[in-house]
């Protein structure tokens, strides 16, 4: 029997699903995804998301505001980082435009994932990503943890770019669009009381 954590590099797999042009499949059920790659006997010991709100854009905000309240509902652990604002100068413009960087969630996945290999956690490590400043921490994991299987589930369409983070692993994989689809929420998501703790959001549902 194997234990089994699940990681999941939060815009990393947004943008893969957003060039998919099917906005339904970004009313992901983390936790039933994760459980689509347990073997027999395998337990599932936790799911991790990592992401950063974009609190410059009111309706993206709230969208994910909704998501992560859902995902809470369905038992995974949110870790939320930051983006921070910049002056950069835009050559289309001509002039210096507000940019907006992703901070500490690269750091905030690799930490999480190394704790709980050294808390024994976990027999397999499953890490949604295709992000190439993650091979350090797989390097790290197959030298130091032997016993821990270490496997990439790279996004959709980014198998390619993923390569040589799928080089260091000792599992890879990419996830398909057949799969997300079947790891979608309910509508309604409720909490374990039966409340609604939130609903998809109407730019999600699918095409009628």
């Amino acid at each position: 029997m194997a234990k089994v954590s699940f990681y999941v590099d939060g815009f990393n797999l947004y943008h893969a699903i957003s060039k998919l042009q099917r906005p339904e499949l970004k009313w992901l059920n983390l936790r039933v995804l994760a459980a689509s790659f347990l073997e027999k006997h395998d337990t599932l010991v936790g799911v991790t998301y990592f992401t950063a709100p974009m609190v410059w854009n009111a309706d993206k905000y709230q969208r994910h505001r909704l998501y992560i309240d859902a995902l809470i509902a369905q038992r995974v652990a949110v870790v939320e980082s930051r983006f921070h604002k910049s002056k950069k100068y835009c050559n289309g413009f001509s002039r210096y435009c507000d940019f907006y960087e992703e901070k500490q969630t690269d750091v905030a996945f690799a930490v999480r994932v190394l704790t709980d290999a050294h808390l024994g956690l976990m027999d397999r490590a499953i890490l949604v990503t295709a992000d190439s400043d993650q091979i350090p921490l797989v390097r790290q994991l197959v030298e130091s943890f032997p016993t821990i299987a270490v496997q990439i589930a790279a996004p959709p369409g980014r198998m390619r770019e993923a390569r040589d983070l799928c080089n260091a692993a000792t599992h890879r994989s990419e996830i398909s669009e057949g799969r997300l689809a079947t790891c979608l929420m309910p509508r309604n998501v409720t909490d374990e009381t039966g409340r609604i703790v939130a609903r998809c959001p109407v730019s999600y549902l699918p095409a009628e």
